[in-house]
């Protein structure tokens, strides 16, 4: 049974002597699987080598320029007992392009450039040959008005001639235009590769070496595993919510968009996707003591005299006493700002959680940085379908799936592209939604339920001899329609006056407002909220009134 060993503690390979050692073995190794993160990506190489017995010397050559060598790391398995040393790197500079697939657009695009210069150097070659039957042209026509003024012209021999040269002249515009519909064609070719090119170009011309010291107890074939990891490499996740009106049923798919510019491509590979971040290191955080003391306003105000004191107030445009003033005053304020720099913020898009996802089936993933669009998987929701009214705003209404998330994976922050009935509707975004928890998808206007909205009052009145108080009073009311053939399940948001002084008050006038609302709805101030069961084919009236009070000659803001 082969024995698995991975690189734990260096051997003291090196130290043995140099005629016990082997020449170098090269590893003739192929990506197999890559774990990519949100800002780099873990490649696994692996190669089969033939070893003897005794010390070796295992080299991996050509390896990406962008390798952080800390995260090397060796493994392997054999049938014969092996020990891996300590892995060695070292940074080498070659005179060819590392990149095997910008060296190959490099040699085809040479390839093309010169089919370019061949192409035109047969058409200086029909230039010349034009040029010659030209010169014989002219010299024919000399030579015939020579004959006319002889009377010795020979129409046969002069009709022949010319049937020659013109039989040749059209050849060679023919030629010509072959000619330059094949540089026609060559140049779009050429434009393509520089494309490709121009997206690939990395004009890297470094790689790294690693070499990995081994010994084995007998001849043996080795199964070597080089891990190690590369910046310019990440995912992001997208979805697609596909939702079918009739059955109510909502279909959540994940993909995840990879990119990467690592310079080598990832070719049938067993791709991973991690919402790990390496970067951020495994340990807290230390917590600085947070210093308070009182606010010595005499001091700093003396030393933001003297600071300012330099300072005229013309350079200020005569605004130099409120300058003064507003130091003073924003001091204390960016104090207290400059202290919460020193507090570590943990991010909402990890949740405290890692989740990874096994890519079915191999992968391919180009090293030019066009993002690659992976399917991940479905999740499972329970979604209740519902109308969204909002008059105060619009008088369209808006179709929205509440949905629960279940399972136990959970839905990262990304894009959601919207589809109704398989019809593309728009782009939302979600935040980080965990199995259990409910969220709203709105997938656009739902044009068979009409609104219409009216104000019925909207009365001012000041405060006078009687009135202590002004006094402002609204009404409104919202006519709702089902032009389904199905009962909607509608809910109607409107908002009243929230106060923010004590001064102020706010009555919801009950005889004009349709009972069996919710209000402040979830926290919010002034949000009111109606469920409404509405048939086929029914209307309902919403109505709503409100009145406001507030001190004499006093104004308010926000209306």
């Amino acid at each position: 049974m082969a024995r698995l060993f991975s690189l734990l503690i260096p051997v003291m390979i090196l130290c043995m002597p140099s005629a016990a050692r082997a020449k170098d073995i090269p590893a003739n190794s192929i990506i197999k699987a890559v774990t990519v993160y949100t800002d780099r990506a873990t490649v696994t190489r692996v190669a089969a080598v033939d070893v003897p017995a005794g010390a070796q010397t295992v080299v991996f050559r050509d390896l990406p320029a962008l390798l952080l060598p800390d995260s090397l790391r060796a493994t392997g398995s054999a049938q014969a007992d092996v020990t891996i040393g300590a892995v060695a790197s070292r940074r080498v500079i070659t005179r060819d392009l590392t990149s095997e697939r910008e060296r190959a657009l490099n040699d085809q695009l040479e390839t093309l450039q010169n089919r370019i210069r061949m192409i035109d150097a047969e058409k200086q070659a029909l230039a010349a040959q034009r040029a010659f039957l030209d010169g014989i042209g002219k010299q024919a026509v000399s030579r015939t008005n020579e004959a006319l003024a002889e009377m010795t012209l020979n129409p046969d021999q002069w009709a022949a001639a010319a049937g020659t040269i013109q039989s040749q002249m059209a050849e060679i515009f023919k030629a010509d235009v072959i000619y330059d519909l094949k540089k026609q064609e060559t140049g779009v070719e050429i434009r393509k590769v520089q494309e490709e090119l121009n997206q690939l170009r990395t004009g890297q011309r470094a790689s790294y070496e690693v070499t990995i010291p081994l010994e084995a107890s007998a001849a043996t074939r080795l199964t070597l595993s080089l891990d190690y990891q590369v910046p310019n490499a990440g995912w992001r996740p997208l979805y697609d919510a596909r939702l079918e009106t009739e059955s109510g049923a909502l279909d959540m798919l994940q993909y995840g968009a990879v990119y990467q510019r690592t310079g080598e491509d990832w070719n049938d590979v067993a791709l991973r996707l991690s919402t790990a971040r390496p970067q951020r290191g495994a340990s807290l955080p230390n917590l600085p003591p947070w210093w308070v003391d009182l606010w010595d306003n005499s001091r700093r105000q003396k030393s933001n005299l003297s600071s300012v004191s330099s300072f005229s107030s013309d350079t200020w445009g005569g605004q130099g006493d409120s300058l003064q003033e507003n130091m003073l005053d924003a001091a204390p304020a960016f104090e207290e700002a400059a202290k919460t720099a020193d507090f570590a913020v943990a991010s909402v898009e990890t949740g405290g959680f890692v989740t990874e996802y096994n890519i079915p089936g191999p992968a391919n993933v180009p090293a030019d940085g066009t993002e690659t669009k992976l399917m991940v998987g479905t999740f499972e929701t329970d979604t209740a379908l519902k109308v969204y009214v909002r008059p105060q705003l619009s008088t369209d209404a808006f179709l929205v799936a509440d949905t629960i998330l279940k399972g136990e994976a959970p839905l990262l922050p990304g894009q959601v592209s919207l589809f109704r009935d398989g019809s593309f509707v728009g782009n939302s975004q979600i935040s980080l939604m965990r199995p259990g928890e409910n969220f709203a998808l709105f997938f656009g206007v739902d044009d068979q339920l009409s609104v219409t909205r009216k104000v019925l009052t909207d009365s001012r009145k000041d405060a006078g001899v009687i009135a202590r108080n002004n006094t402002l009073e609204r009404r409104y009311v919202t006519s709702l329609q089902n032009l389904h053939k199905m009962p909607v399940s509608l809910v109607v948001e409107e908002t009243v006056p929230a106060p923010q002084n004590e001064k102020i008050t706010r009555d919801i006038v009950k005889d004009e407002t349709t009972p069996g609302y919710t209000e402040n709805y979830e926290d919010t101030k002034g949000l009111l909220r109606w469920d409404i069961d509405l048939p086929p084919g029914a209307t309902k009236k919403v109505e709503l009134g409100w009145k406001l009070s507030w001190p004499k000659d006093q104004n308010l803001s926000s209306l």
